[in-house]
């Protein structure tokens, strides 16, 4: 049975000026951090609140790196991002012992309005949601481009990190648990395998590095959306955030909302949605000062992009798998959805249906 989080909670809010607690509720969407919703009295009014205590191993760096990206958008008030609050000593996070005694690090964040409608399997927006989350990313984009932020993300940036990717993937037969989970990566590697090694080699292009680098989200998708009927109220978890290309943010965010999970559609790129996301990112980006829309260099890669992020997502869920004792069924559906996009990924003819879409999207081709 979890340990009840009350005298945790409390312990935490005597560094801030917020209040007495009376309400607190586990966020169980999360899957990296353990995060509760808040409610506090103070005066006679009661507010509402988000507090995260990240994940073990969240080194201060990366929070610096993470809350100075936050307050800097929240600053230039063109995204609906939840501010922080601040401790009694005016830190944005606190670090504490916890239950164990290790050190573990706490933000609270105001509470943003709208639902949770979707989370980052299966999601299936309208094509008025879609668009407004492309348009959302754009004007992320160019906020976090100005920022010269503290700190520091430790990942590599995803040109180098497939590397990392292609060689977990390599040793993942011989690190076995015997289960289901094993048995189908067995019997998938090949395909995969290809389909990292030729994403490897496309990026290695010497104009790959030259794309446009900022401040990216890292982990764009529906579940980190908020919405009230078809507008977006709130835009969270910036705990991977980095710098890296502009264009692979767009390729992982159009993985996560335009690839299908449904039975026979089960990895297939959804290009009327595709078109919609992107459509709205590039006159979204025309409107910006300082973001121009994606390049045709940026538009050419794309399709290694959006398969950069069907890896990425492969190596969250190999490293996930193999460090913690989770169900291996929950795990297996994730590797087939991944395996199922780098099959359709593998067919010539769908990579050229897609360029053949994201030809047009650049704006020289509508002029």
């Amino acid at each position: 049975m979890r340990a009840d989080p009350t005298p945790e909670i409390k312990e935490v809010l005597s560094h801030y000026d917020l209040g007495e607690l009376v309400r607190q509720q586990r966020d169980q969407r999360g899957t990296v951090n353990t995060s509760y919703f808040i409610e506090t009295v103070k005066n006679g009014e009661r507010r509402k609140f988000f507090l995260r205590k990240y994940k073990r191993g969240m080194r201060r760096e990366e929070v610096l790196f993470e809350h100075s990206l936050i307050e800097h958008v929240v600053r230039s008030r063109t995204c609906p991002v939840a501010g922080l609050h601040p401790t009694q000593e005016g830190q944005t996070f606190l670090i504490e012992p916890d239950r164990d005694g290790e050190g573990a690090i706490y933000a609270i964040f105001d509470f943003l309005p709208g639902e949770d409608r979707f989370t980052w399997i299966d999601p299936r927006l309208s094509r008025r949601e879609l668009r407004n989350a492309g348009a959302l990313l754009a004007r992320f984009h160019c906020a976090a481009a100005s920022l010269a932020s503290q700190g520091r993300r430790a990942e590599a940036k995803i040109v180098d990190l497939l590397g990392t990717i292609h060689s977990l993937w390599r040793g993942a037969r011989e690190r076995s648990k015997g289960t289901e989970f094993d048995a189908y990566l067995a019997d998938q590697y090949d395909l995969v395998d290809r389909s990292i090694a030729g994403t490897q080699r496309a990026l290695k292009e010497p104009g790959v590095r030259r794309l446009p680098e900022m401040l990216i989200h890292s982990d764009y998708h529906p579940g980190n959306l908020k919405f009230e009927r078809e507008e977006i109220t709130g835009l969270v978890d910036f705990d991977w955030s980095k710098v890296d290309l502009r264009a692979f943010d767009v390729g992982l965010a159009l993985w996560y909302f335009c690839v299908s999970w449904e039975g026979a559609a089960n990895g297939r790129l959804r290009l009327t949605d595709t078109n919609d996301f992107l459509a709205a990112y590039q006159q979204q980006s025309l409107a910006e000062p300082g973001l121009p829309p994606l390049s045709f260099a940026e538009l050419r890669c794309l399709p290694h992009f959006i398969n950069a992020g069907n890896a990425y997502v492969i190596y969250w869920t190999l490293r996930d798998y193999f460090h913690k004792d989770g169900d291996p069924k929950e795990y297996l559906l994730y590797l087939k959805h991944t395996v199922a996009f780098a099959r359709w990924f593998d067919r010539r003819a769908n990579r050229k249906r897609l360029w053949d879409l994201l030809a047009t999207l650049h704006p020289a081709s509508r002029a």
